[in-house]
């Protein structure tokens, strides 16, 4: 009998998304688990937590590398590795996973491969439009150059990394919805029937990881303008906070502004929807129709003032949002969906060699 499909994700979580595929495939029936080499200040948990942080020298981390390299590889027959990080530095241990007949997956998610000349050059708006740089021109390239090689398969998370990963796949970002919409039953406003905008409060919400990248300025400016219309209007914002507050958060909010540069959608967006929250966030033209029942609002920090004021407004158009936001989250960003997904393309990588035993 085939013995299931054993995959790991590592080497560090990035809005919990190791975590959350392994979750996935797992539950459509593969053994899977998640690696970080980091305990973030979010506070999500990998199924391997190996804290290098903890290790005060360079020859200790390597050590603890180099230990968990020889004590996972043997495990697994796909590892899928996120963020331009394996095992070891500078990825030399992927040869050797690739000589004993592993498959290789790299996962990129952003500022580690995104192309910023680029995105500057030929795009009004983009990640990097009002970025503090912290990105490495030239590192980025070795690692597009280096992955290219080495891979088996590579995915970016977001529509506007395709640019930036020539050759590269889209995989949606995933998500457990149940938990989402439970927290929204369970933790929802109890006066969300006055919320109109006349005769009760707004919230707006906002949870920005950087605020340049984000646009929380134009958030901020926007509500403040609009509180001369409605002075109820509220702006929440959580930053840096465990990710286990932030169900809570978004049930409290009527409206949430995920960003205002990128382009596209990020994980905010998709937790909003999945609580059944009117959500709006910048669009490039070029994406739409990609995704022509996405039920997020564009806006731009041009027009956020607008688009607010006619949801603030229109609280049947909020839930009309809301409602397709849920089903649209789980068609798209559902663990069960996703990690389907994931499955049928791991199977196909290891068809010529996984038939039969099911170990390579």
């Amino acid at each position: 009998m085939t013995r299931p499909l054993r995959v790991l994700h590592g080497a560090y979580e990035i809005a919990g998304q190791g975590m959350m595929l392994a979750q996935a495939l797992r539950q459509v029936g593969c053994v899977a688990h998640s690696l970080s080499y980091r305990v973030d200040w979010d506070g999500r948990m990998s199924d391997h937590v190996v804290d290098l942080d903890a290790r005060r020298t360079t020859w200790a981390r390597g050590a603890t590398m180099l230990a968990t390299f020889l004590r996972l590889a043997p495990e697994y027959d796909v590892f899928h590795f996120h963020f331009g990080t394996s095992f070891l530095p500078r990825l030399v241990d992927v040869p050797v996973l690739r000589a004993t007949g592993r498959k290789i997956v790299f996962h990129f998610h952003g500022c580690e491969v995104r192309r910023r000349a680029h995105m500057l050059s030929h795009h009004l708006l983009s990640t990097c439009t009002d970025c503090d740089p912290f990105c490495r021109p030239r590192h980025q390239a070795w690692l597009r150059e280096r992955t290219a090689r080495l891979a088996d398969l590579v995915y970016f998370s977001t529509l506007d990394l395709e640019e930036s990963v020539p050759g590269g796949r889209h995989l949606p970002l995933v998500i457990e919805t149940p938990r989402w919409t439970t927290a929204s039953r369970r933790h929802g406003p109890e006066d969300a029937t006055q919320r109109d905008g006349v005769r009760g409060p707004v919230v707006v919400g906002h949870a920005p990881t950087n605020r340049l990248i984000k646009g929380t300025r134009h958030v901020e400016r926007a509500v403040e303008r609009l509180r001369a219309e409605f002075p109820r209007l509220e702006l929440r914002m959580i930053e840096r906070r465990p990710w286990a507050e932030m169900p809570k958060f978004l049930a409290g909010c009527d409206i949430l502004v995920d960003q205002l540069h990128m382009g596209w959608y990020g994980l905010l967006a998709i937790e909003g929807m999945a609580e059944g929250k009117a959500v709006v966030a910048h669009l490039r033209r070029d994406f739409r129709a990609r995704a022509e029942d996405l039920p997020v609002v564009d806006a731009d920090p041009g027009s956020l003032e607008l688009v607010l004021r006619q949801l603030i407004r229109d609280p049947a158009r909020r839930a009309e949002l809301g409602a397709r936001g849920i089903d649209y989250v789980t068609r798209t960003h559902d663990t069960r969906v996703v990690g389907a997904q994931l499955k049928a393309a791991y199977e196909a990588l290891l068809a010529p060699s996984h038939a039969g035993s099911g170990a390579p």
